[in-house]
């Protein structure tokens, strides 16, 4: 009879354990399924960071889930994507982008998303090009003294409503100081304004500037100190020789040409660049163990 007994209840524990667990397990496969059908809510309503929150709340009920694990790594690259996008870091961002694109059998909302994104990085970065490539035209016409001709060009820039855009918030700014600069030669009579340009050039590229030797600025010529002083960025004027070598030896005309085309190859346009600018990239990607195109990527 006692047998019996324990037998008995044995039978009742174990039904009692076996339903404890079944209603566990199918209370967390509830859990679960609302956590990813909200985080599917959130994506469509652009609530990034609250989906990452839900997708990982559905990873903690199923902790070896691949899709939530999917779609959670999804996410988190499209927000990724989105900071470096705002940071404008166009480059990085349609690397982060892409990845979103090429995750299987992901959120496809997501995918649409960073595929229309990837599209306007394209534009922005063809417009850059452009918008420098008007802008290097308009330099070189101010360092041979055609101030005039030089507004004209750089008219072209302020004229595209583009340009007010906070993606070309920089070009705008360097064109205006050259159209300042300009205007200021071409103010008052020919002579003054010619010195005036002189002295400014010599300034900036002798006494402010610790990279420039009074006698270097004193070999050039007139139309060499107005693209100098018209000139924002890294040009040949304005550089040591410490400044054209890597590792001690000089940086090749052969070095900065391949150079040029792998920084193309990486969606930047190299036209914009001076061979100063070039050998600043590879100095760069050399000190950071870079490839050239990850160090443009990651930088412009």
């Amino acid at each position: 009879m006692k047998k019996w007994i324990w037998i008995v209840i044995a039978i009742v524990i174990g039904a009692s354990v076996g339903g404890y667990a079944y209603a566990r397990h199918s209370q967390n496969e509830k859990i679960y399924a609302e956590a990813m059908q909200r985080g599917r809510l959130q994506i469509s309503n652009e609530k990034y960071t609250a989906a990452e929150t839900s997708f990982t709340n559905a990873l903690k009920r199923k902790p070896n889930d691949d899709k939530a694990d999917k779609i959670l790594n999804q996410t988190q690259s499209f927000i990724s994507a989105n900071d470096l996008f705002d940071d404008l870091k166009f480059g990085q961002a349609k690397s982060e982008y892409q990845s979103v694109v090429d995750t299987k059998k992901g959120n496809e909302l997501l995918s649409d998303r960073a595929k229309a994104q990837i599209t306007k990085i394209k534009g922005i970065q063809k417009n850059r090009q452009n918008y420098n490539k008007i802008y290097n035209q308009a330099l070189d016409q101010a360092g041979n003294g055609q101030y005039t001709e030089s507004n004209s060009t750089l008219d072209k820039i302020f004229s595209d409503k583009s340009i007010h855009q906070k993606y070309y918030a920089d070009i705008l700014k360097k064109a205006q100081t050259l159209r300042d600069k300009n205007n200021d030669a071409i103010s008052g009579n020919a002579s003054a304004s010619s010195n005036s340009f002189d002295s400014s050039t010599s300034d900036s590229n002798t006494s402010n500037n610790p990279n420039v030797s009074g006698a270097k600025g004193a070999s050039l010529t007139s139309s060499e100190k107005k693209a100098a002083a018209a000139y924002k960025g890294s040009n040949e004027y304005t550089v040591t020789k410490g400044d054209r070598d890597l590792d001690g030896k000089p940086i090749t005309a052969a070095q900065i040409t391949s150079a040029r085309k792998q920084i193309s190859a990486a969606g930047v346009d190299s036209n914009a660049m001076s061979d100063q600018d070039v050998r600043n990239v590879i100095k760069g990607a050399h000190k950071n163990g870079e490839t050239i195109g990850q160090y443009v990527k990651a930088r412009y």
